[in-house]
């Protein structure tokens, strides 16, 4: 459980702003309408059974950016893995993962407070995580960050669990719910494929697999994108 130094401009949103606790009533909220986290447990289920149907073990696990831990949480319980990396932005979200009691009762975790474009941790190059997940973090990132983050995701995971809302996406939320990310970068859909086509396949609905790796457990090539 480790506090790394942030680099200058480093761990912030697009309004300069830091993800403190404002950031988590004003954008979070209660998280009743936040995807990955009401139904957290069902994406861990969709994730789990997956894998089982395509022979994949998970034994190592990674959330960059776990924000209040609930994906997390619920990722873990599903895959029972033997060893967990977490790494947040966040002083709040940091804070208050070490605290939880399904955290601290194992010794599996390692926690880390850091920004991810400034996170950098050799041995997850040289030994891989199975799934990783980066569940709505990269639209907090300016461009210039994306592909080397992105990269280094796709060295350190053998599969990302991924999503990121579009311009699209904010459109639609600024319609139906009158939600807007001040904290947020708004990009195209094709925008975030082309640096993605670098170092992942899509192989299915918010999964990736890295290309950078030796594994390949969806070898169907319709469905490798």
């Amino acid at each position: 459980m480790k506090r790394f130094l942030n680099a200058k401009n480093h761990g912030i949103g697009k309004n300069g702003k830091n993800f403190d606790n404002s950031y988590w009533t004003e954008i979070y909220g209660n998280g009743l309408d936040v995807d990955g986290s009401y139904n957290a447990k069902e994406h861990a289920n969709y994730l789990y059974y997956l894998f089982q149907l395509m022979d994949i073990p998970v034994y190592r696990l990674a959330d960059f950016g776990f924000g209040k831990g609930i994906l997390l949480k619920e990722m873990v319980k599903a895959f029972s893995p033997v060893q967990v990396y977490a790494v947040d932005a966040s002083p709040d979200a940091y804070e208050d993962l070490n605290k939880k009691d399904w955290v601290k009762r194992s010794d599996k975790f390692h926690i880390y407070h850091s920004a991810l474009e400034s996170f950098i941790l050799p041995k997850l190059e040289k030994e891989p995580v199975d799934l990783g997940i980066c569940n709505s973090v990269i639209q907090y990132l300016p461009d210039g960050e994306i592909p080397g983050v992105l990269e280094r995701l796709a060295k350190y995971c053998n599969y990302l669990y991924f999503t990121v809302p579009t311009k699209e996406d904010y459109s639609v939320m600024k319609s139906e719910m009158n939600f807007i990310d001040p904290y947020a970068y708004s990009r195209t859909a094709q925008k975030y494929r082309k640096w993605l086509s670098r170092d992942f396949e899509i192989v299915g609905y918010n999964l990736l697999q890295s290309r950078w790796l030796g594994e390949k457990g969806f070898k169907e090539e319709l469905f490798r994108i």
